[in-house]
């Protein structure tokens, strides 16, 4: 019996602690409501994403003579993760999807600093007409501008921190998957 009880007790003990070595596909077990997309839905949705993107125009671009506005580009959510483990989410407009990869230009703040080292993660969040996007993102390029009167007119046209001289982060992304859901709870 002593026997028993031991081989039960040790079964307990053993099959949490090889079950949490199972790994699960990270995207879409968590949730039915999100689809991972691949083939003809990969591609109708990245040709959306361009057509939805910012043409990362800077103050002196958009300030020139004959500049037109790009129409139907959309803002977007921009997560991060915050050195405290608490997400951190800042709705941008300068975005840009193109091949593979996300272009982003976000001024000083935490999820600039957050996403601002090659290796980063993070996820940007699209909702345009249709299915919100969610491309998660892992940072590849950094370009630093610093604030100052001769670079001013370098930074994005809806740069926001000129007050307090803020640097603008300019961020190169490959985006490792692209999901798609129709329920977003925010």
């Amino acid at each position: 019996m002593k026997r028993i009880l031991t081989l039960i007790l040790a079964l307990c003990l053993l099959c949490p602690v090889l079950a949490f070595g199972e790994t699960a596909d990270a995207y879409t077990t968590a949730s039915t409501t999100k689809t991972v997309l691949s083939g003809d839905a990969l591609a109708e949705a990245e040709a959306v994403l361009v057509k939805q993107s910012s043409l990362l125009s800077s103050i002196d671009e958009a300030k020139a003579e004959g500049y037109v506005a790009k129409e139907g580009t959309t803002n977007a959510q921009i997560i991060s993760i915050n050195p405290d483990g608490s997400v951190g989410l800042s709705t941008i407009s300068e975005w840009k999807y193109e091949d593979g990869k996300a272009y982003v230009r976000l001024t000083y703040g935490q999820n600039a600093l957050n996403l601002a080292e090659v290796g980063a993660t993070g996820t940007l969040l699209v909702k345009g007409e249709g299915p919100v996007y969610l491309l998660h993102l892992k940072t590849t390029e950094v370009t630093v501008l610093e604030y100052s009167e001769e670079t001013a007119g370098m930074f994005d046209q809806h740069y926001s921190g000129a007050a307090n001289a803020l640097n603008e982060y300019d961020i190169t992304f490959e985006v490792t998957a692209i999901e798609q859901t129709y329920a977003l709870m925010f």
